[in-house]
């Protein structure tokens, strides 16, 4: 009876590992698929990114960070156990921290990174917005997701029939979804694309060079697994509004003002 209970604990606990941890996930064959190309997409979209913080959210033994000249690179997660893995693997700042609550001044940041860190997270939305104050005017965030109009995503819709749970996360929402969101806390996204077409079964289609990565990228290209979203934050300036005013105004000088008195004088 208590080795029954202990693999059973054992069980839920490896299953509740599996889908809040990304970095196990990363450790999977299946991640590995999957993180070959976002980090080609990470790499791509924060490459022309400037300024002097840049905080990438989650995802602690991949540095997705590595091709942006930003000074200072930072690494933010609430297990410290996640902060530990690849220490010594490169040279960012490690803080533990809530995703909801990010321990940053108003408009400090330059440029954030979610790898999958709005499925992860509780509230989705108070990550969105806790994002759009810390970052300055103008500052970037790039983010990548699961896509539910995908194979992955009738796979996980298949969990409610009973299919066992495959992905990390707590919840999943579309790309339109996000891209509304980020529209409407002020974000205008620059770049998005999706990629990963393969099946999560089988190791023939999750070549990078099988049939199904071809013909997804050229007929279908809405329908791949994962996606990568880049978005600027917009703040609203001022604009003049009605009749220009072309009229011109001479300043006199010293001498011209004591000619006038003068001439008023006499």
């Amino acid at each position: 009876m208590l080795i029954v209970t202990f693999v059973t604990a054992f069980e839920g606990l490896t299953e509740s590992m599996l889908q809040n941890s990304l970095n196990d996930f990363y450790a999977s064959s299946l991640g590995q698929y999957a993180v070959k190309w976002e980090q080609v997409q990470f790499d791509k979209m924060v490459s022309d990114c400037f300024g002097y913080t840049a905080i990438q959210l989650g995802a602690t033994t991949k540095h997705f960070l590595r091709d942006n000249r930003i000074g200072l690179h930072i690494v933010g997660d609430p297990d410290l156990q996640a902060l530990a893995l690849g220490r010594n693997d490169d040279f960012r700042v490690r803080i533990q921290m809530l995703f909801e609550e990010m321990p940053f001044e108003t408009e400090s940041l330059d440029l954030v990174v979610m790898p999958h860190t709005l499925e992860i997270v509780e509230d989705p939305h108070a990550l969105l917005r806790e994002v759009q104050r810390v970052l300055i005017p103008g500052g970037k965030v790039v983010l990548t997701g699961f896509n539910m109009m995908s194979l992955w995503g009738l796979r996980v819709n298949m969990q409610k029939l009973g299919a066992k749970k495959f992905l990390p996360g707590k919840q999943f929402m579309s790309v339109f979804q996000v891209r509304d969101w980020l529209h409407l806390l002020s974000f205008q996204v620059d770049r998005g694309t999706f990629g990963r077409y393969g099946g999560t079964s089988g190791v023939y289609h999750r070549k990078e060079d099988s049939w199904l990565e071809k013909a997804g990228d050229r007929w279908w290209p809405q329908c791949g697994a994962l996606y990568a979203l880049a978005a600027t934050k917009v703040v609203p300036g001022s604009k003049f509004v009605g009749k220009a005013i072309n009229r011109k105004f001479f300043f006199l000088g010293a001498g011209a003002r004591a000619k006038m008195h003068r001439e008023s004088q006499g």
